[in-house]
């Protein structure tokens, strides 16, 4: 899959832009605070139909104007296909090839992301690791990003519920109602990620073992709060799920607050059998990241026969000399990239031949040179 043209109209700092960039590597330079992310997240926001950053469209909307057009031209298994974003107050619309679709029709696209706060992707909090994990079940299970918004919703209005129940403003049969939801569109999320799981871990651990010569293994195992035995259906979850919460359900009552479920899972990772997140040391950390991103990439390969997109922003020269060269020997005219970087480090001489430099300065982008 190759991005061949993006035309931006008030986008972020961009009033009017156009990018026709290489089929594999786009290096995209200049002082901070100029745009390069910018022109990342209007590609990412082209393929997903959302910002990586922005929680509002209007954030993405140049500040003196009411409007945003993205429009892009994607090389897809052979054909070309014209997406253009029209985003205004309030609302947005996509059109593909010039008829209005829905934001469904988006998981044709892949898009991978790799920005600084991935990096702490292993260290951080359970709730980075689940964001990893949803967004990747997202872009290979069309109807789970709407699925996991429903989850959450049940999940808001079940914790209000509880505190109703506990200041004696509602009854406890009510609760019924509510759990019934919650067991469903839970297993659901469950079964999915586990699903997900099963295809990305294996890849995952071959990419790092090759990351590291052969020397470290990865292991990798999905912790959920409910007590699940390998291989369960979504149904024999859903049984686990129901079982398990009434027998705490006094205690839920106390906390106001739903206790089990996949908003309370993590995934953990382990380096030779020691646990990467309190063992491993910063570069061991940041090369189980690395595989993990790396696996998304191969993943979508085997499920849909071309690589995804790759955007790394300002990402590439926190990691070592020897992990950039990993990461480029991986990627190079095979994935289109764009790399945002202040500075190129030297990076020009490993790709040769294979990609282009851009420079952004004040929203606007100029080639500087093939190499």
């Amino acid at each position: 899959m190759r991005v061949k043209k993006l035309s931006l109209r008030n986008f972020r700092n961009y009033k009017e832009a156009q990018f026709i960039p290489h089929p594999s590597i786009n290096i995209i330079t200049g002082p901070n605070a100029q745009g390069k992310t910018n022109l990342l997240e209007a590609i990412y926001y082209s393929l997903r139909g959302c910002s990586f950053r922005a929680e509002k469209d209007r954030d993405v909307t140049n500040w003196e104007s009411n409007h945003t057009v993205i429009n892009t031209e994607v090389n897809l298994s052979s054909r070309l296909i014209k997406l253009q974003w029209k985003i205004q107050e309030g609302s947005k619309k996509l059109s593909l090839n010039g008829v209005e679709r829905p934001r469904s029709e988006l998981d044709l696209f892949g898009v991978v992301l790799f920005c600084p706060e991935d990096l702490s992707l292993i260290k951080g909090s359970p709730q980075e690791r689940r964001h990893f994990l949803d967004y990747e079940v997202g872009t290979l299970s069309p109807g789970y990003s709407q699925l996991w918004r429903q989850y959450a919703k049940i999940l808001s209005q079940r914790n209000s519920l509880l505190k109703e129940i506990r200041d004696h403003r509602s009854k406890q049969e009510v609760l019924e109602v509510w759990d019934e939801q919650l067991y469903r569109y839970g297993a659901k999320v469950i079964y999915l990620r586990l699903q997900v799981l099963k295809k990305l871990i294996p890849i995952a651990r071959k990419t790092h073992f090759g990351l590291t010569g052969g020397t470290e293994e990865l292991q990798a195992k999905y912790l959920s709060s409910l007590v699940l035995e390998p291989g369960l259906s979504e149904g024999q979850i859903y049984q686990v799920f129901s079982s398990s919460s009434k027998k705490i359900r006094q205690m839920e009552l106390k906390r106001c607050q739903t206790l089990l479920g996949p908003h309370r899972d993590d995934l953990s990772l382990a380096i030779n059998g020691v646990e990467a997140k309190t063992f491993g040391s910063q570069g061991q950390q940041r090369t189980v990241t690395l595989s993990l991103k790396l696996s998304q990439l191969d993943l979508w390969y085997h499920e849909f026969g071309e690589y995804p997109v790759l955007l790394l922003d300002d990402v590439l020269f926190e990691l070592d000399r020897s992990r950039q060269n990993m990461l480029i020997d991986k990627i190079l005219n095979k994935v289109q990239t764009f790399i945002t970087t202040s500075f190129t480090g030297g990076i020009e001489e490993t790709i040769k031949g294979a990609g282009l430099l851009w420079q952004v300065n004040a929203g606007s982008l100029t080639q500087k040179e093939e190499f």
